[in-house]
């Protein structure tokens, strides 16, 4: 893998209307997006981690969390008003030799390990790649009053989930070119989807949950004890491991 960095965005994103994130709430004693920082404290080929946030989330972030965040070597930004502002400021303070950048949902603690390699290995095909899941349950459009219209077959959808993960060169060509996309796009593959670019799907986990709601943190904190535990690095020889 390239050098590559992660964005945890804790921005809200455009499409999670009435469910914009619970980052703060605590899972046992660690709050969600804290446990999502946790995902990759033993990836060693992340080279720059940062948090993205909302304007009006910063002053929480520097007040409380400065310390943590400098000890796990994750910067800050914020941008905003929404989540396309926030990645945009983390952008802007990528390094120079940053070449691929996953974008993390800091509401997504409960991602398993081998996803997040199965990931970093697609999006060597086509420059960006992303989890999806078909919906478990039926589904049906509704209109503006929450009446149910059509059934759709879930046959034939995707959910898509969060990290999702791009090379630099054609995350940075997507956000160049956004701002004249009206209805802004759900996502940043949507986006990259909408100028042109190729998207590299693979399963996502059912383990995957996003903390939107105070249920849904009750529920990512038990799929948290279900992750399965990263590879332990084997030592070089017995030696080393005695003396370690």
């Amino acid at each position: 893998m390239s050098s590559l960095a992660v964005l945890f965005v804790i921005a809200p994103p455009v499409w999670a209307v009435g469910a914009p994130g619970k980052p703060f709430h605590k899972i046992d004693t660690r709050e969600v997006f804290m446990r999502t920082l946790d995902i990759y404290a033993k990836r060693d080929h992340v080279t720059q981690r940062i948090l993205c946030a909302a304007p009006d989330q910063l002053g929480r972030i520097q007040q409380n969390f400065s310390a943590h965040l400098g000890f796990q070597g994750v910067s800050v930004t914020a941008g905003g008003p929404d989540w396309f502002g926030a990645v945009s400021r983390g952008l802007e303070k990528l390094k120079p030799e940053i070449q691929t950048v996953i974008i993390h949902d800091g509401c997504c603690p409960a991602v398993p390990y081998p996803v997040i390699d199965d990931l970093e290995e697609a999006v060597k095909k086509t420059g960006a790649a992303v989890l999806v899941l078909t919906p478990g349950m039926p589904l049906a459009r509704s209109d503006e009053r929450g009446q149910l219209l059509d059934r759709l077959n879930p046959a034939t959808l995707r959910e898509i989930q969060s990290p999702q993960i791009f090379s630099r060169v054609v995350l940075e060509k997507a956000y160049a070119g956004r701002a004249g996309i009206l209805p802004p796009p759900p996502d940043d593959a949507a986006l990259v989807r909408l100028l042109g670019g190729k998207l590299t799907a693979i399963p996502g986990s059912r383990l995957n949950i996003r903390a939107g709601t105070e249920e849904d943190v009750r529920v990512a904190g038990e799929m948290v004890k279900m992750l399965p535990k990263p590879r332990s690095k084997a030592p070089l020889s017995p030696f080393d491991e005695a003396q370690w």
